[in-house]
């Protein structure tokens, strides 16, 4: 342990490693975007509703997976848990190649929203325990950058496979070597980062108490953390309507699976690529701004959805709104914890972030009961923006 040195530089190639690790973690999620109204189309559900249920066991089983990652995480090991997400990520696209019943598709999802919770968690502390404090924000913008913009790509390439080609066997061929290769990564190359955590802890001067209940502190009790954990919620149930049923909306406008693909890919590429400036932006702590900023400019994007669905505007607005959020929340929940209990706390946090899905899925279902297909988006444009103003108007300490 006297070798290792806390820092981006100190720690450039490893860190690499694990910004490629973040980037195959995100893919995986992108397949699945691309293929969803293939996956469903002969479900018995109306084609909405059958997304809906897929986003909704996605959303419940990574918010699980996140759960219980913090205390695979102290026990198990950075190392063995992250090997042990990808192993299970190899279910999906064996069960999805050999599948012949619709509920090999959900038990596909749940397979993927476990293997999302355990590898995209692990990834992030693995990257929080080399950095540091000094440069976290940059560190965890490079991580969501990675795995978002990979999100955004496999999406839009995936898209265009299918229209060009129509086969999905490719896709789902190409997923299984990503698999294989983050496996080889795993064992081969990834050393368990813990022993880093350990030199921040020895150099940490504040939040020396340490929770009696992690999830209720995180959630709860702490007002910062609290704010941090309903910002989380709300924007994934924004992602998880626009994941849901925005690919639905726009078919039934005759766009092409290129545009579909084209549209939700600018919204995780701006997410993804945004995140390489935002994140930087946190480095100093002073995190309230660009969380207010960033969930205002979404309740935008949401606003104008119903009006300019084909146009480009509204998802390059959400994706930048989201790309000011996302890496900070980690930041600002990393700076209110200790190396000893943050596993657990960014556990807390991202179970609430991820129960986000289900959130923007219930939504969903009330917009097709009511049959009013924008409902949904303009509830859920309501509560960003009242999140927004909780951080602008109520300044972290």
């Amino acid at each position: 342990m006297k070798n290792k040195q806390l820092g981006l530089k100190e720690n450039w190639s490893l860190f690499t490693l694990l910004v490629l690790m973040s980037a195959f973690v995100g893919s995986m999620v992108g397949f699945e975007r691309s293929l969803l109204p293939v996956i469903t189309s002969n479900w018995s559900l109306p084609e909405v509703q059958s997304s809906l249920v897929m986003v909704a066991t996605f959303g419940i089983s990574k918010a699980i997976a996140n759960l219980f990652t913090g205390s695979l995480l102290i026990s198990l090991g950075r190392k063995w848990t992250l090997t042990s997400g990808w192993l299970i990520a190899a279910l999906v696209p064996y069960l999805l190649l050999t599948m012949n019943a619709s509920w090999m598709a959900v038990v596909a999802n749940i397979a993927l929203g476990l293997s999302q919770g355990i590898t995209w968690s692990t990834t992030v502390i693995m990257k929080i325990d080399i950095v540091g404090k000094k440069l976290r924000g940059t560190a965890m913008g490079l991580n969501e950058s990675a795995g978002y913009f990979a999100i955004g790509m496999v999406s839009a390439l995936a898209a265009f496979f299918m229209d060009a080609d129509g086969d999905f066997r490719f896709i789902l061929f190409a997923s299984g070597l990503i698999v294989i290769i983050a496996l080889v990564l795993c064992l081969l190359f990834l050393p368990d980062t813990k022993s880093w955590a350990l030199i921040e802890s020895e150099e940490y001067e504040f939040i020396t108490e340490v929770p009696t209940n992690t999830f209720m502190y995180t959630t709860i009790e702490n007002r910062d953390l609290r704010k941090i954990s309903f910002g989380g919620i709300v924007n994934n149930a924004n992602d998880g309507i626009l994941w849901a049923m925005l690919p639905v909306i726009l078919l039934s406008l005759n766009a092409s699976y290129t545009t579909i693909g084209y549209l939700t890919g600018i919204h995780a590429a701006s997410w993804g690529i945004g995140q390489l400036f935002t994140g930087p932006l946190s480095n100093n702590g002073n995190i309230h701004k660009l969380c207010g900023y960033g969930m205002l400019l979404q309740t935008a994007g949401f606003f104008l959805l119903p009006i300019l669905t084909l146009q480009i505007l509204p998802y390059l607005l959400i994706g930048i709104g989201t790309a000011m959020v996302y890496p900070t929340f980690l930041v600002g929940i990393s700076n209110f914890s200790h190396p000893s209990w943050r596993p657990k706390a960014l556990a807390a946090y991202r179970f609430s972030r991820d129960i986000g899905y289900l959130l923007g899925a219930l939504a969903g279902f009330f917009a097709t009961w009511s049959n009013s297909k924008w409902t949904a988006f303009i509830a859920i444009g309501i509560l960003t923006m009242v999140s927004g103003f909780s951080f602008l108007l109520s300044k972290t300490n």
